[in-house]
């Protein structure tokens, strides 16, 4: 069997790879297959309990844009470009706002292609439960480096679904050290009081996190659904019932799938657990803690990862709000309601998506286009500046930073050998006199061969970690060469990660301004492409 990636599957499937598309059908790239499945979405009918959330979310900030999307899935005939992410504090890192983006561009473009409305949506992820994947924000500071705050999670609140947290006091100094980051930038006022309004202590943070999407996104249109609203939890119940009812088949090709998976060298995303249902429960009622199920005997289910066991029938018999979905189960409740012609997903979607086909065809469910995210990487005056004086490209930015420093060590000064000299000067002798010896050693005993050449690989290695170590230390005497790489990377490649996985919205709002920002990023959105692209406002 091939060796596992857990990184392998999305790469393969946007370059077309025959065993990873067999997986998981694409067709986002091609004008024949968007137009098709617009149009076949069309056919189908948003859910009107669906519809009424959509229309009461809208309410918060209406505009004629929103207003012109809901007449049009009333009417019918229209299709559904559809994305969502987790609340991050204060926006989240800034691969959200691409994905909020990406659905209406995309949406405008299929469009056009396929002569049908096309509404873009975003699903407020507000089902999970895991706080530090939400509960931090990294801007750039003053001085060029990075500033993190966050709002720690209450002990007491374990396992509670964001939609049923409350913001804690600890919200107020988080935005208070965030107001003091973005201190100087000319739009940081308008976005400080967009942020105090919407994030205050005892504030929902689904709530908070959907208020901001409608401020940087509904004058284009887009329209939110939050799955935890009353007429989106009742439409659900019908899904659900299926799910708990028909476990065992839908675990079954859940396994198969997995199988298939591994026997083409990838990894499984989301782990499963042999006979579980992909429905959550909440025991105590909505606003208390979820948990999976999992087999307990034929006519019970077990609460994971404790002693308590329910009957069957009585979590089949509860009221529907006890109910939540899965990640498994979220893109199947979310193409049930809403006649989704493509998903827009990051690579770890993407990769979970490639489990979902055999569950979709279980629960007659029509599956969308898999479309990727869109991919920006925000390169501002500074960050321009301080490649040029770097002398390195964009891409070579984001390379480790001690291998960038050795490439960017300047004179070590007077007195001093630079590090090749210094490599060849420990390493000359020792390879002289190391083979001479050899030669002798072997007419006294053959097996001193053996001896000599490890005893060269160890002195070798010695040397080269030396001279490694003299080269890294030169580079740190640089300060001005490090401090202008440490500004590039905190820019291009925080952490050294990604831009757009690690910085969040406030500072290019308070840069830009809110609008401005949000209109720069349309505009470098390219339709249906996930391909990293450059973005300079």
């Amino acid at each position: 069997m091939p060796a596992l990636s857990n990184v392998a599957f999305t790469p393969d499937w946007l370059a077309g790879r025959a065993d990873a598309v067999a997986l998981l059908p694409r067709g986002f790239d091609d004008p024949a297959a968007r137009r098709d499945a617009a149009r076949a979405a069309a056919v189908r009918r948003v859910h009107p309990g669906a519809l009424e959330a959509l229309r009461r979310a809208a309410a918060r900030r209406p505009t004629s844009a929103r207003d012109a999307h809901l007449e049009a899935l009333a009417a019918g005939g229209a299709a559904v470009v559809a994305t969502g992410q987790q609340p991050g504090l204060f926006g989240g890192p800034m691969y959200s706002i691409y994905k909020a983006a990406a659905a209406i561009v995309d949406a405008r473009a299929l469009q056009a292609e396929a002569g049908v409305p096309c509404v873009p949506i975003f699903w407020l992820q507000n089902e999970d439960h895991a706080w530090h994947m939400i509960d931090r924000c990294v801007v750039l500071d003053r001085a060029g480096g990075l500033a993190a705050m966050q709002v720690p999670g209450r002990p007491e609140d374990e396992g509670l679904p964001f939609a049923a947290r409350r913001l804690g006091p600890e919200v107020t100094p988080a935005l208070d050290a965030l107001g003091e980051a973005l201190e100087g930038l000319s739009e940081a006022d308008a976005v400080m009081a967009l942020l105090r309004d919407l994030y205050r202590p005892e504030a929902a943070p689904d709530v908070a996190f959907a208020g901001l999407i409608d401020a940087l996104f509904a004058r284009h249109g887009l329209l939110v659904l939050d799955p935890r609203d009353a007429g989106v939890v009742e439409a659900a119940a019908p899904l659900h019932a299926r799910a708990l009812a028909e476990a065992g088949p839908i675990d079954a090709a859940l396994q198969a799938r997995a199988e298939a998976l591994q026997a083409a060298g990838y990894a499984v995303q989301v782990h499963l657990r042999a006979g579980a249902p992909l429905s959550m429960f909440h025991p105590d009622g909505p606003e208390g803690r979820r948990y999976r199920l999992e087999p307990a005997g034929e006519t019970a289910w077990r609460l994971c990862g404790t002693d308590r066991v329910v009957e069957r029938a009585a979590v089949a018999d509860a009221p529907p709000d006890h109910l939540g979905t899965t990640a498994l189960l979220r893109p199947l409740l979310q193409d049930t309601l809403l006649p989704t012609a493509a998903y827009l997903g990051g690579p770890g979607e993407i990769a979970y998506f490639a489990q979902l086909p055999p569950v979709y065809a279980a629960l007659d469910v029509p599956m969308p286009l898999i479309v990727p995210r869109a991919r920006l990487r925000v390169v501002d005056e500074t960050a321009e500046r301080l490649l040029s004086q770097l002398g390195l490209a964009i891409d070579e930015a984001d390379a480790p930073r001690d291998a960038l420093l050795r490439r960017l060590a300047t004179d070590p000064g007077e007195g001093r050998p630079d590090a090749d000299a210094l490599e060849r000067s420990l390493l000359t002798p020792i390879e002289a006199t190391l083979t001479a010896f050899r030669e002798v050693a072997g007419d006294v005993d053959r097996g001193l061969e053996k001896a000599v050449d490890k005893t060269r690989e160890t002195l070798v290695e010695v040397s080269r970690r030396l001279v490694e170590r003299y080269r890294r230390t030169l580079a740190r005497q640089d300060e001005v060469t490090v401090a202008r790489l440490d500004r590039l990377q905190a820019r291009l490649c925080p952490e050294g990660a990604p831009q757009e996985r690690v910085l969040c919205w406030p500072w290019f709002g308070a840069r830009y301004g809110v609008e401005g920002f949000v209109d720069a990023v349309l505009g470098a959105v390219q339709p249906f492409d996930g391909a990293l692209r450059t973005l300079a406002p």
